[in-house]
């Protein structure tokens, strides 16, 4: 028997590791992110026996995604490429309840992650600087391209991505460890540390992760409370700091502000697209899909080649490997049936943040805390859906976007102060 404790345990502490080393795999590419989520979901199946782990709504909606994606999968023309990313899918929901069961079973786990986490930010940031100001980073990688600085993601051009997408995590570990009165000495220099992120998201080129950092800090300044002379001279601080930014001439700022304006508004036609005119036939061929194949999709995947037939395809510039947007994606690929489950996921997340935020300013009540507040952060700007986005069905993508839910798991069901019934979300 002791045996036995002494092997789980022992299995217990390895996933832990592979969880707290998580960010540095990001960094490292798809092929340590995909094991590790493998290994960490197959563990699930051996250590969850707790029916709080399983009787909440986010595994159930998560298993009839999966389900309406299998289904679809299986009606689909192209059924390999469907089931490439369908058949596992259940993985990415497993890894966020063994996060979960994780964060119950080592009490030191979420310090240690926000530690990791936090060595990463400054490896990634200094890197930056360095690759910028060098022409390579520390370990002679070069830059891509002249507006385009990725550190040690290489030509992958993911470093903004990461960053922004980690950073409400990162955010939320500070609020849950640091007491804001105990640690106000800190303030300055967390202050300035989003600052250096802010530029360094700018570096990388990457117009999405620019664009949705800012709207990202927005939510912030609306949804936390406390920090009110922090927040206000960070407000200052950023309007200045992007004004800055817009007015300056350099390659980031030609790539970031004028190509977008210019492919928005373009000069050639005198036309309006939404984002840039390959992004507009994205779009329209992606709705044409759907209406065609309204309840069940044409298949995860499937669009790079359904998009190649002649009623959907308007030009060369309509085909990809994806809409690149998650709800035209979900519609088009997986039907109206998956595409309600991701509009209710993001119907809760911002029916709890401007809760919180009326709440607090009509009867003085913290519905949220701010590290709660935070992961709601997190998972928003991760699910966006009136952005430009990579593929929903991307391992890397669906690792960072289902990071955050064993965390906000973990902390809806042990809060003492929502009044919502947490053992069903």
């Amino acid at each position: 028997m002791k045996y036995q404790n002494f092997q789980s345990d022992l299995i217990k502490n390895f996933i832990s590791y592979l969880i707290i080393l998580l960010p540095v795999s990001l960094v490292s590419g798809p092929l340590i992110t995909d094991l590790s989520i493998i290994l960490i979901s197959i563990s699930s199946f051996f250590f969850l026996r707790n029916k709080k782990f399983f009787y909440n709504y986010f595994f159930l909606f998560f298993i009839c995604f999966w389900l309406i994606i299998l289904i679809s999968s299986s009606l689909s023309e192209h059924k390999y490429l469907a089931f490439k990313n369908s058949l596992f899918y259940f993985r990415f929901g497993f890894f966020s309840l063994f996060f979960w069961f994780l964060i119950e079973y080592d009490k030191k786990l979420l310090k240690k992650i926000y530690l990791v986490l936090f060595l990463t930010f400054i490896v990634l940031i200094f890197d930056s600087f360095y690759q910028f100001l060098n022409g390579a980073n520390i370990i002679n990688m070069e830059v891509i391209q002249k507006n385009r600085i990725s550190s040690f993601f290489g030509d992958e051009l993911k470093l903004g991505g990461f960053l922004m997408r980690l950073f409400p995590i990162l955010m939320s570990l500070t609020f849950l460890f640091y007491d804001e009165k105990k640690h106000k000495k800190y303030h300055l220099l967390f202050f300035l540390f989003i600052i250096l992120i802010y530029i360094n998201i700018y570096l990388t080129g990457e117009r999405n992760s620019f664009f949705l950092f800012n709207i990202m800090i927005l939510f912030y300044l609306v949804f936390i409370y406390k920090f009110e002379v922090t927040r206000l001279l960070f407000f200052l601080f950023f309007l200045f700091l992007t004004i800055i930014l817009v007015i300056s001439d350099n390659p980031f700022k030609k790539r970031i502000i004028d190509r977008t304006l210019s492919q928005v508004f373009s000069e050639t036609n005198s036309k309006m697209y939404i984002f840039s005119e390959q992004h507009n036939e994205h779009y329209i061929s992606a709705w044409r899909i759907f209406k065609d194949n309204k309840v069940i999709g044409i298949g995860p995947k499937n669009f790079r080649e359904i998009c190649k037939k002649p009623k959907y395809n308007l030009s060369e510039l309509t085909c990809s490997t994806h809409p690149h947007n998650y709800s035209l994606q979900l519609l088009s690929e997986a039907g109206l049936f998956s595409f309600l489950i991701y509009a209710a996921l993001n119907f809760i997340i911002w029916y709890n943040l401007f809760k919180s935020v009326i709440l607090k300013f009509f009867s003085k009540k913290n519905y949220l805390s701010n590290f709660q507040i935070s992961i709601l952060i997190s998972v928003a700007i991760s699910v966006f859906p009136f952005a430009p986005s990579g593929s929903f069905f991307n391992n890397w993508n669906s690792t960072i976007y289902y990071l955050p839910f064993g965390i906000l798991l973990w902390s809806f069901r042990n809060s003492k102060k929502m009044y919502i019934n947490t053992t069903k979300f």
